[in-house]
């Protein structure tokens, strides 16, 4: 007789008769992480919605439900930041100004590198940033027990709903193409991520104490600030010079 981790239902055989999760469920490794890619790329279901509305009611106690066994509680990590990238390039494929898109850019610093990597790859971008994401979440909350692969699963979630902020955001300065806006947006794009951010930090790892809990988001956001601007420079660099050699 086993127990489903999901919805607690005793059963026998390989799946739950009550809601068909799966008998055995492993903690999240490396090895997990390859077997999740592509069997979430050929699998979607409506599970997607649901997650969506879990993670913005439950944040990191969805997750923390997720990593335990409950595996149908949410859409499968990888999958989700995939299906809100590509939700993003089509909408700002539409919304983008045509004498934007047909404008030379030079690429005399770093900055302007910045901005075009950030215009030109945001698909790549956001999938690449789970990686230092993870990397400050498990440094700065390193006696919280979860191992990287573990950490790479929260940062996955957070990073789609981030997306969906994006999308948010486009959709708002989709009336203006000039930057007349561009205080405002950045003030609303706080406003909407970071507050979001702290509290799926809070539920995941929750904190013993409340100051320690905001010093460990802050050592994370520090971390994950140097890990980026170390990729930015290295991108930007090679942009730069892939560009100046033509």
């Amino acid at each position: 007789m086993t127990t489903c981790l999901n919805c607690e239902n005793n059963f026998e055989g390989n799946f739950c008769n009550n809601c068909g999760q799966k008998s055995s469920t492993h903690r999240f490794t490396m090895h997990e992480w390859l077997h999740e890619i592509p069997h979430s790329i050929l699998h979607v279901d409506s599970g997607f919605f649901l997650t969506i509305k879990t993670l913005f009611l439950r944040h990191g106690n969805a997750v923390r439900e997720y990593l335990a066994g409950k595996r149908k509680l949410l859409f499968s990590p990888f999958l989700y930041v995939l299906v809100w990238c590509g939700v993003y390039v089509v909408i700002s494929h539409y919304l983008e100004n045509p004498t934007e898109t047909t404008k030379q850019i030079e690429l005399k610093d770093l900055n302007q590198a910045f901005e075009y990597i950030s215009e030109h790859y945001y698909k790549i971008i956001i999938i690449l940033m789970i990686i230092p994401m993870t990397i400050s979440t498990y440094f700065a909350y390193l006696k919280s027990g979860f191992n990287f692969a573990e950490n790479l699963v929260l940062n996955a979630y957070l990073t789609g709903q981030l997306v969906i902020a994006d999308i948010i955001l486009l959709l708002i300065s989709a009336a203006s193409f000039n930057n007349e806006h561009k205080l405002f947006l950045a003030l609303v794009e706080f406003l909407i991520k970071y507050p979001y951010w702290f509290v799926m930090y809070w539920k995941f790892f929750k904190p013993t104490k409340w100051y320690w809990g905001i010093l460990q988001f802050i050592l994370s956001q520090i971390i994950l600030w140097l890990a980026l601007n170390i990729f930015i420079l290295i991108a930007a660099f090679v942009l730069i010079t892939v560009k100046g050699s033509h």
